[in-house]
């Protein structure tokens, strides 16, 4: 039986509630990822967790290979969203000490991240047109273009905005 949304984020809210590093908060966190795997939030609070863990130096390394599971899994699962590409790549330079590994990491969440803000910025800008916000409109788009000199979709929003504005 799968959980809704809502209770997702119940279970995930519990589990933030308990103390950062405790056994607590490690098992909740634990418990829901072996409910529902692919619920990526719960996959990078759980590494963080394990991270924070306060227990006995032993415990650390395997709890460290359990958060990087965590991790690699919530980049699997999340079709490699930027947010967990940066999750990974931090534990990597920090934890395991391979900046290397976490450059490459950093690089892919840095294009990813830059292609979806170049999209927002698009849609933003349309939508401020489409409402008649033309100061706001055209004053987005000049930041836009100056961050994303060669963007079509940039380009197009701001053709439409400034259409928008022609009297």
């Amino acid at each position: 039986m799968h959980m809704t949304p809502q209770e997702l984020r119940r279970r995930l809210e519990a589990a933030r509630r308990a103390q950062a590093g405790s056994a607590q908060r490690i098992q909740a966190h634990q418990e829901l990822a072996e409910q529902c795997p692919a619920f990526v939030p719960n996959l990078l609070a759980l590494s963080r967790s394990l991270q924070l863990d306060s227990r006995e130096e032993a415990d650390a390394q395997a709890h460290f290979a359990e958060g990087e599971r965590a991790l690699r899994d919530a980049v699997e699962v999340s079709g490699e969203d930027a947010s967990a590409l940066i999750e990974l790549a931090h534990f990597l330079d920090v934890v395991r000490d391979s900046p290397a590994e976490a450059e490459v990491l950093f690089a892919e969440a840095a294009r990813r991240a830059s292609k979806l803000l170049e999209e927002a910025w698009a849609g933003w800008i349309g939508v401020l047109a489409e409402q008649e916000k033309l100061d706001a409109a055209l004053e987005l788009a000049s930041r836009a273009q100056r961050m994303f000199p060669d963007s079509e979709l940039i380009t197009e929003a701001v053709e439409h905005a400034k259409r928008s504005a022609a009297p």
